[in-house]
Protein backbone atom coordinates (compact mmCIF):
# COMPACT_ATOMS: atom_id res chain seq x y z
CA UNK A 1 0.00 0.00 0.00
CA UNK A 2 1.20 3.45 -0.53
CA UNK A 3 2.93 5.09 2.59
CA UNK A 4 3.81 1.54 3.88
CA UNK A 5 7.23 -0.06 4.48
CA UNK A 6 8.13 -3.38 5.08
CA UNK A 7 8.85 -4.55 8.94
CA UNK A 8 12.67 -5.89 8.90
CA UNK A 9 12.76 -9.67 9.27
CA UNK A 10 13.78 -10.48 12.69
CA UNK A 11 17.58 -12.48 12.44
CA UNK A 12 17.19 -16.17 12.79
CA UNK A 13 17.93 -17.79 16.35
CA UNK A 14 21.36 -18.83 16.77
CA UNK A 15 21.36 -22.38 18.45
CA UNK A 16 22.51 -22.88 21.69
CA UNK A 17 25.83 -24.46 21.78
CA UNK A 18 26.07 -27.58 23.12
CA UNK A 19 27.24 -28.71 26.63
CA UNK A 20 31.20 -28.93 26.69
CA UNK A 21 31.70 -33.22 27.94
CA UNK A 22 34.98 -33.68 30.03
CA UNK A 23 36.35 -36.51 28.04
CA UNK A 24 38.93 -37.62 31.08
CA UNK A 25 35.93 -37.95 33.34
CA UNK A 26 34.13 -39.73 30.60
CA UNK A 27 37.20 -42.32 30.33
CA UNK A 28 37.16 -42.48 33.97
CA UNK A 29 34.10 -43.96 34.25
CA UNK A 30 34.03 -46.41 31.01
CA UNK A 31 37.36 -47.49 32.89
CA UNK A 32 34.87 -49.46 35.05
CA UNK A 33 32.73 -50.74 33.01
CA UNK A 34 30.27 -48.79 31.93
CA UNK A 35 28.82 -47.62 28.38
CA UNK A 36 30.36 -44.60 26.98
CA UNK A 37 26.95 -43.13 26.32
CA UNK A 38 25.49 -43.99 30.25
CA UNK A 39 28.46 -42.37 31.04
CA UNK A 40 28.37 -38.98 28.92
CA UNK A 41 24.14 -38.96 30.13
CA UNK A 42 25.88 -39.24 33.92
CA UNK A 43 28.11 -36.55 33.27
CA UNK A 44 26.03 -33.84 31.34
CA UNK A 45 22.94 -34.83 34.13
CA UNK A 46 25.81 -33.75 37.60
CA UNK A 47 28.04 -31.09 36.55
CA UNK A 48 30.95 -33.27 35.41
CA UNK A 49 31.54 -34.44 39.29
CA UNK A 50 32.99 -38.43 38.54
CA UNK A 51 31.67 -39.37 41.83
CA UNK A 52 28.00 -37.78 41.47
CA UNK A 53 28.00 -39.09 38.13
CA UNK A 54 29.16 -42.94 39.23
CA UNK A 55 26.04 -42.63 41.74
CA UNK A 56 23.78 -41.22 38.89
CA UNK A 57 25.06 -44.61 36.32
CA UNK A 58 23.64 -46.67 39.29
CA UNK A 59 20.14 -45.33 39.87
CA UNK A 60 19.68 -45.20 36.21
CA UNK A 61 21.62 -47.80 34.66
CA UNK A 62 18.12 -49.89 34.10
CA UNK A 63 16.42 -46.90 32.54
CA UNK A 64 15.43 -47.84 28.78
CA UNK A 65 17.32 -45.34 27.34
CA UNK A 66 20.62 -45.55 29.22
CA UNK A 67 22.94 -46.44 26.32
CA UNK A 68 21.21 -43.74 23.60
CA UNK A 69 23.45 -41.35 22.68
CA UNK A 70 22.92 -38.00 25.08
CA UNK A 71 20.34 -35.22 24.38
CA UNK A 72 22.80 -32.58 24.26
CA UNK A 73 19.87 -29.80 23.96
CA UNK A 74 18.22 -31.19 26.68
CA UNK A 75 21.03 -31.64 28.99
CA UNK A 76 22.24 -28.90 31.72
CA UNK A 77 25.42 -27.47 30.78
CA UNK A 78 28.61 -28.60 33.31
CA UNK A 79 29.32 -25.71 35.73
CA UNK A 80 32.99 -25.17 36.91
CA UNK A 81 34.24 -23.22 39.93
CA UNK A 82 34.88 -19.91 38.33
CA UNK A 83 31.12 -19.74 37.04
CA UNK A 84 29.71 -16.25 37.97
CA UNK A 85 26.47 -18.08 39.42
CA UNK A 86 25.12 -16.88 42.61
CA UNK A 87 23.23 -19.49 45.13
CA UNK A 88 19.35 -18.65 45.03
CA UNK A 89 18.61 -18.13 48.96
CA UNK A 90 15.09 -19.65 49.03
CA UNK A 91 17.11 -22.80 47.64
CA UNK A 92 20.06 -22.76 49.64
CA UNK A 93 17.22 -22.54 52.73
CA UNK A 94 15.40 -25.12 50.97
CA UNK A 95 18.12 -28.05 51.07
CA UNK A 96 19.22 -26.90 54.46
CA UNK A 97 16.11 -27.66 55.78
CA UNK A 98 15.24 -30.37 53.38
CA UNK A 99 18.45 -32.56 53.88
CA UNK A 100 18.93 -31.71 57.94
CA UNK A 101 22.54 -31.85 58.26
CA UNK A 102 24.42 -29.32 55.98
CA UNK A 103 24.69 -25.73 57.27
CA UNK A 104 23.88 -22.59 54.47
CA UNK A 105 27.16 -21.88 54.72
CA UNK A 106 28.28 -25.23 53.44
CA UNK A 107 25.05 -25.27 51.02
CA UNK A 108 25.57 -21.90 49.24
CA UNK A 109 28.90 -22.27 47.30
CA UNK A 110 27.56 -25.77 46.03
CA UNK A 111 24.11 -25.01 44.91
CA UNK A 112 26.12 -22.01 43.16
CA UNK A 113 28.36 -24.60 41.51
CA UNK A 114 25.48 -26.36 40.65
CA UNK A 115 23.60 -23.48 38.79
CA UNK A 116 20.92 -23.73 41.52
CA UNK A 117 19.97 -26.64 40.39
CA UNK A 118 18.92 -28.55 43.87
CA UNK A 119 19.10 -32.12 43.22
CA UNK A 120 22.70 -32.28 41.52
CA UNK A 121 23.59 -30.03 44.98
CA UNK A 122 22.47 -32.77 46.90
CA UNK A 123 24.45 -35.15 44.81
CA UNK A 124 27.42 -33.17 45.43
CA UNK A 125 27.01 -33.03 49.08
CA UNK A 126 26.44 -36.38 49.96
CA UNK A 127 29.18 -37.64 47.36
CA UNK A 128 31.98 -35.38 49.13
CA UNK A 129 30.88 -36.43 52.98
CA UNK A 130 34.61 -37.96 53.95
CA UNK A 131 36.13 -34.58 52.78
CA UNK A 132 33.28 -31.95 52.64
CA UNK A 133 34.81 -28.89 54.54
CA UNK A 134 37.98 -29.05 51.84
CA UNK A 135 35.75 -29.84 48.90
CA UNK A 136 34.08 -26.72 49.72
CA UNK A 137 37.01 -24.33 50.28
CA UNK A 138 38.28 -26.24 47.08
CA UNK A 139 35.27 -24.54 45.20
CA UNK A 140 35.06 -21.26 46.52
CA UNK A 141 38.84 -20.48 46.93
CA UNK A 142 39.76 -22.74 43.63
CA UNK A 143 43.43 -20.44 43.01
CA UNK A 144 44.27 -21.71 46.76
CA UNK A 145 43.57 -25.09 46.16
CA UNK A 146 45.54 -25.24 43.05
CA UNK A 147 48.67 -23.52 45.24
CA UNK A 148 48.50 -25.94 47.96
CA UNK A 149 48.85 -29.08 45.73
CA UNK A 150 51.03 -27.55 43.75
CA UNK A 151 53.61 -27.38 46.82
CA UNK A 152 53.73 -31.59 46.83
CA UNK A 153 54.08 -34.25 49.42
CA UNK A 154 56.81 -33.33 52.46
CA UNK A 155 60.12 -34.75 52.39
CA UNK A 156 59.76 -38.09 54.52
CA UNK A 157 62.29 -39.55 56.79
CA UNK A 158 64.69 -42.60 55.38
CA UNK A 159 64.01 -46.18 57.00
CA UNK A 160 66.21 -47.76 59.24
CA UNK A 161 66.55 -50.68 57.00
CA UNK A 162 66.84 -48.80 53.56
CA UNK A 163 64.90 -46.39 51.29
CA UNK A 164 62.15 -48.72 51.28
CA UNK A 165 60.88 -48.81 47.32
CA UNK A 166 57.30 -50.26 46.86
CA UNK A 167 55.57 -50.94 44.00
CA UNK A 168 51.50 -50.76 43.75
CA UNK A 169 50.69 -54.10 42.93
CA UNK A 170 46.25 -53.42 43.62
CA UNK A 171 43.46 -51.65 44.91
CA UNK A 172 39.65 -51.96 45.64
CA UNK A 173 37.89 -48.21 44.81
CA UNK A 174 34.23 -47.34 45.91
CA UNK A 175 31.80 -45.82 43.46
CA UNK A 176 28.66 -44.39 45.36
CA UNK A 177 27.57 -41.55 47.30
CA UNK A 178 29.25 -43.54 50.43
CA UNK A 179 29.89 -46.46 52.30
CA UNK A 180 26.51 -47.92 52.72
CA UNK A 181 25.57 -47.62 49.68
CA UNK A 182 26.88 -48.22 45.55
CA UNK A 183 29.65 -50.73 44.90
CA UNK A 184 33.35 -51.92 44.99
CA UNK A 185 35.60 -52.97 42.41
CA UNK A 186 38.95 -54.31 42.43
CA UNK A 187 42.23 -53.28 40.16
CA UNK A 188 44.84 -55.74 39.94
CA UNK A 189 48.13 -55.02 38.12
CA UNK A 190 49.14 -57.59 35.78
CA UNK A 191 52.55 -57.05 34.09
CA UNK A 192 52.81 -53.01 33.73
CA UNK A 193 49.12 -52.71 33.02
CA UNK A 194 45.73 -52.72 35.35
CA UNK A 195 43.35 -55.16 34.98
CA UNK A 196 39.61 -54.06 36.82
CA UNK A 197 37.21 -56.76 38.11
CA UNK A 198 33.83 -55.76 38.25
CA UNK A 199 31.87 -59.12 39.56
CA UNK A 200 31.83 -61.50 36.76
CA UNK A 201 33.09 -58.48 34.74
CA UNK A 202 36.93 -58.72 34.42
CA UNK A 203 38.72 -55.85 31.60
CA UNK A 204 41.59 -53.47 31.20
CA UNK A 205 41.68 -50.79 33.24
CA UNK A 206 42.82 -47.45 30.56
CA UNK A 207 42.96 -44.91 33.52
CA UNK A 208 42.74 -46.66 36.95
CA UNK A 209 40.89 -44.30 39.79
CA UNK A 210 44.29 -44.23 42.06
CA UNK A 211 43.10 -41.85 43.89
CA UNK A 212 39.83 -43.27 44.97
CA UNK A 213 41.18 -46.45 46.75
CA UNK A 214 39.91 -47.24 49.67
CA UNK A 215 42.25 -50.15 50.29
CA UNK A 216 45.97 -50.60 48.04
CA UNK A 217 47.97 -52.85 48.47
CA UNK A 218 51.75 -52.72 48.14
CA UNK A 219 54.85 -55.27 47.77
CA UNK A 220 58.64 -53.92 48.56
CA UNK A 221 60.78 -54.22 45.52
CA UNK A 222 64.24 -53.05 47.07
Amino acid sequence: MPGETLAPHAPAATPAAAPAIDEAAVAQLTSMGFGENGCKRAILATGGDVEAASNWIFEHMGDADFNDPPAAAAAPAASSSSSATVADEAAVQELVANLGMFTADQVRPVLAHCSNASDRAADWLFSHMDSLDADIAALAFPLDAAASASEGPAPQASLSDGEGVYSLQGFISHIGANTSSGHYVCHVKVASQFVIMNDDKIGLSQKPPLEKGFVYLYKRID
